[in-house]
């Protein structure tokens, strides 16, 4: 009975060492966890006596399993996702080559001077009309145009060359009378044409007269009074020759009031002489 309980603690102390070499080799793998103390081995009873031939040795208690750690956790392995495919590089155009360095601009040409002359009062202006004129249709302030018939010198250089345009008015017109009195017209020049420019004028007034009609009249006067005598001598005697006469004189003047002298009338193209009587500034051609 003795060597039954011998082989039995025998049996317990190498399951107990097992279990300590099994629980050294987890503990180097694995990190150490509390390892529960296994169950002290209640000791066996006394068995009942009884004959040898029918006493069956006691199965030996199956040692208590110790706790197996748990096995070490692998590395999570990441599902490393796809890196985003980079768009091919596109290839950069080439930068066109600097142009040769062009030369410098030469600077704008000065613009040129504006020379000016004076010309002085007194200066002759010499034009030829450019518009037709009759005292009978035009009145008093009507405009009319000019062509500058000869140049206009200034210290020997040509100022206003010939063919330059002015424009004048007509500051005074009077038509002619049934008895007496002549047609008048007064022509002046207040434009000068420079180009772009018009320069103000002041010159001479130049008066136009109609022909005298004194003659005539005289003429009409005297035929009626002959014609008027013949008739009267004729019919009468010297008496009527007398009343004839009278009576032819009386008509013939009737005639003459009856109608008007002549009138002033300027053709194209008839030249004019003018005279400043103010100087003038003006700018020379270039």
């Amino acid at each position: 009975m003795r060597s039954v309980k011998m082989i039995f603690l025998a049996l317990a102390l190498l399951a107990a060492a097992g279990c300590s070499r099994n629980m050294t080799e987890s503990a180097q793998e694995a990190p150490p966890e509390p390892v529960e103390a296994p169950a002290p081995v209640p000791a066996p009873e006394p068995a009942p006596v009884a004959e040898p031939a029918s006493v069956a040795a006691p199965e030996p208690r199956a040692p208590q399993p110790a706790a197996v750690a748990p096995a070490p956790q692998k590395a999570a392995v990441r599902d490393a996702a796809p890196a985003p495919e980079e768009p091919a590089a596109v290839p950069a155009e080439p930068e066109p080559e600097p142009p040769a360095r062009l030369r410098e601009a030469p600077p704008p040409p000065r613009a040129p001077e504006i020379r000016y002359a004076v010309i002085p009062a007194g200066t002759p202006i010499h034009v030829r009309l450019q518009d037709p004129l009759d005292s009978s249709i035009n009145l008093s302030g009507d405009g009319f145009r000019a062509i500058l018939d000869q140049d206009i010198l200034v210290d020997g250089k040509v100022a206003v060359p010939r063919g330059s345009v002015l424009d004048g008015k007509v500051s005074h017109v009077q038509r002619s009378g049934r008895v007496q009195g002549r047609a008048v017209m007064s022509l002046q020049l207040v434009n000068l044409s420079t180009g772009d420019n018009k320069v103000a004028l002041q010159t001479d007034i130049r008066t136009f007269e109609a022909k005298a009609s004194t003659k005539k009249d005289a003429t009409k006067v005297g035929i009626g009074a002959g014609l008027g005598a013949v008739i009267g001598a004729i019919a009468g005697g010297g008496k009527g020759a007398a009343i004839g006469a009278a009576a032819g004189a009386g008509a013939g003047g009737a005639t003459v009031m009856a109608t008007r002298g002549e009138e002033v009338k300027l053709e194209v193209e008839q030249a004019v002489d003018f005279e400043l009587e103010r100087e003038v500034r003006i700018a020379l051609p270039r």
